[in-house]
This record gives C-alpha cells, sequence and structure tokens, in this order.
C-alpha cells in the first residue's frame, strides 16, 4: 500500500510541473506576442510624425488571413489617426503577423 501511494505522489507531482510549464510557456508566449504587437504599433506611429499630432491609434491582438499575389497569410490590422490644422487623417495598415512587416498602408479618405 505505500508503494502505491509513492507512485501516486509521483504521478501528481509530475502532472503538477508538467501544468505549470505549460500555463507559464503559454503566458511568456503571450507576453511577447503583446511586446511584438506593441513595437509595430510603434514602429507604424514613429512613421506618421510628420503627418501631424498623434491622437489615436491601435492594432487587433487576434490576426485574420489576408490574400496577397495568390499567397494566403495571417496579418495583424491597425490605424492610426493624426490631427493637423486642417483636420485629421485616418491611416489603415495590414501587417504580416509573422515578420512583423507592414505590407498594407493607406490613407482613409473623409
Amino acid at each position: 500500500m505505500k508503494k502505491h501511494s509513492s507512485v501516486v505522489k509521483y504521478l501528481l507531482t509530475g502532472f503538477g510541473l508538467a501544468l505549470a510549464t505549460t500555463i507559464s510557456a503559454r503566458q511568456y508566449k503571450n507576453q511577447q506576442k503583446a511586446i511584438k504587437l506593441n513595437q509595430i504599433l510603434e514602429d507604424v506611429k514613429a512613421g506618421l510624425k510628420h503627418e501631424g499630432q498623434i491622437v489615436g491609434a491601435w492594432i487587433e491582438e487576434s490576426p485574420h488571413l489576408f490574400s496577397q499575389n495568390k499567397r494566403t497569410f495571417p496579418v495583424y490590422q491597425g490605424g492610426v489617426i493624426t490631427e493637423q490644422s486642417n483636420g485629421t487623417n485616418q491611416f489603415h495598415f495590414k501587417v504580416d503577423a509573422k515578420t512583423g512587416v507592414v505590407i498594407e498602408f493607406s490613407q482613409l479618405q473623409p
């Protein structure tokens, strides 16, 4: 009976360690993803500083599938709003989710 309880104890300990490792790995991955998204947004905003004061910016946290040149790949979408003396401008962008490269950028017409 003592041998059986030792085996159960080791199995539960192993299961607990595996669960803790999985949770930690998932949290780390999510944190790295958030850092990457924030860096992408900061880079896009830096490229638009000449367009006036930035008053708003966003990037989606979940990628969407996008087709271009007969290829389909995941992208993040985002936008930036700038303000100048003559009004506001809105910009929209798509970023390759794997590389972080801006693949589409446009100014929305009022």
